[in-house]
């Protein structure tokens, strides 16, 4: 049971540093220079209010999301 509880943890935060790399690397290429920018801006900004509302919609009740033993 543990070894799962840290396995998932691991992937949590790999998951998390990806992200976070992945962000800084779009800021870098595509959202500083060129064309593209308002387009890649407005996507990235949809993509992350889609990803809130499928865990909002997703999610049991507020009691749930209080307990986040419970949520994972």
């Amino acid at each position: 049971m543990n070894r799962t509880k840290l396995l998932s943890g691991a992937v949590v935060g790999l998951v998390v540093l990806w992200s976070a790399v992945s962000v800084a690397e779009l800021f870098l290429t595509t959202l500083s220079v060129g064309p593209h920018v308002r387009p890649a801006a407005v996507t990235v900004a949809f993509v992350g209010v889609v990803l809130l509302l499928g865990a909002a919609v997703g999610a049991r009740g507020w009691r749930w999301l209080d307990n986040p033993e419970a949520y994972w």
